[in-house]
C-alpha cells in the first residue's frame, strides 16, 4: 500500500517543478529528500496547514503526517533572506 504525495521542488515561478512521490508506511521526511536529490542536512520539508507551514524534521515518518495527493515543500535550512 502506498500513498502519492506531490513535492514541490523549489524555484521560482515558473522554475518550480512538481513531482509525484510515492510513499510507503515508514518513509520518513529524509528518503524524501534523497529521493529527490536533496541533502536532509541541508533542506527539510514543510507541509502547508491552514495560513502557515508545519516544518518536518528528517526522522519524522510522512506516512503518519501526510495525505494523500497533499504537497510537500522542501525549504533550505540555512536560507538567507535579504
Amino acid at each position: 500500500m502506498s500513498k502519492k504525495v506531490t513535492l514541490i521542488m523549489p524555484g521560482a515561478g515558473e522554475d518550480r517543478e512538481a513531482r509525484d512521490a510515492p510513499i510507503e508506511p515508514g518513509t520518513t521526511a529524509a528518503d524524501l529528500l534523497k529521493a529527490a536529490n536533496l541533502d536532509p542536512e541541508q533542506w527539510l520539508l514543510q507541509l502547508r496547514r491552514g495560513d502557515g507551514f508545519i516544518s518536518l524534521s528528517g526522522g519524522d515518518v510522512l506516512w503518519d503526517r501526510v495525505q494523500e495527493g497533499e504537497k510537500v515543500f522542501p525549504a533550505a535550512k540555512n536560507m538567507t533572506v535579504g
